[in-house]
């Protein structure tokens, strides 16, 4: 009678022991030759934490970025990799960049969904990748090219617009910023692409808005200063109702000349337009044709 006891229990325990086994061999296989997958993501870099920073992140950081940095794994194998870089001037100091990223992930069949690092790799999503001693912060922006957008050619009026408590009643701006661009100039993205063209340019004294000393109000011109109008064809991408400088929200091509604040930093709403001498920010007045 005991025998059998312990015939029974000793089988019991080589059933458990098989058990732990196999769910061990099954782990191993899973961990070892799970299905992984190569994916592009578009990264928006970010300063520090700061996911939704407004203004790009400073130019020195994004001097360092260069395609072709990588991420390995312990074994050296490469885990993330810059394909492409787009660059845009936000200001003198700042550049707001997107980086085209291969990732290695890993697919799961049951959920659908790639992670990487066990993290759900998704549109809105943080990813922090450390590139050749660099760490990059970002926000996923595309993930294979899930995000659409549609370029468009957008013909708009713009102005030069500059307040300068010197002159309050006057919207123009200094000879020199007026004579820094000319028609037929052509700002070109970091890829070499056009992004915006200067189609034709009018210059002329700024008028003046004057008080009297009867209180009558007359305008004058302001041979110091210079009204600047332009018409402008943009090249913009779509993205839900609104079209977009470089693809880009920070640029909406909108009729606006308002200056705002957030986090500190003075914000223009308007298009930036560079070139080798001079970066200007332009003032959308009208929208007149998209093609």
């Amino acid at each position: 009678m005991i025998m059998k006891w312990k015939k029974t229990q000793f089988k019991i325990f080589d059933v458990i022991i098989i058990f732990i086994f196999i769910f061990l061999a099954i782990s191993l296989f899973f961990v070892l030759f799970r299905k992984q997958s190569e994916i592009n993501v578009v990264v928006k870099v970010n300063e520090e934490s700061m996911v939704y920073q407004i203004g790009g992140v400073p130019n020195w950081f994004a001097q360092f970025l260069r395609v072709g940095m990588k991420e390995k794994d312990v074994f050296g194998r490469p885990t993330a990799e810059i394909k492409g870089i787009k660059t845009y001037h936000s200001s003198d100091q700042k550049s707001i960049v997107h980086l085209t990223v291969a990732l290695k992930t890993v697919y799961s069949l049951s959920s659908r969904q790639y992670t990487y690092k066990g993290k759900d790799v998704l549109i809105g999503s943080t990813i922090e990748v450390p590139f050749d001693n660099l760490l990059v912060k970002g926000l996923i922006i595309d993930v294979d090219g899930q995000a659409k957008t549609r370029q468009k050619k957008v013909f708009v009026q713009a102005r030069i617009l500059s307040y300068n408590s010197a002159f309050p009643q006057s919207e123009g701006v200094p000879p020199y910023i007026a004579e820094s661009i000319n028609e037929g100039d052509i700002m070109m993205d970091s890829l070499g692409k056009p992004a915006i063209k200067i189609i034709k340019k009018t210059m002329e004294d700024a008028k003046m808005t004057v008080i009297t000393a009867s209180g009558d109000v007359i305008m004058q011109k302001n041979p110091m200063r210079k009204d600047v109008y332009l018409d402008l064809e943009i090249r913009a991408e779509k993205i839900g109702e609104r079209y977009y400088l470089f693809g880009d929200t920070n640029f909406p091509i909108m009729v606006s000349n308002s200056t705002i604040v957030v986090n500190n930093y003075n914000m223009i709403e308007g298009l930036p337009f560079y070139n080798n001498n001079s970066l200007i920010w332009l003032t959308v007045t009208k929208i007149n044709d998209i093609q």
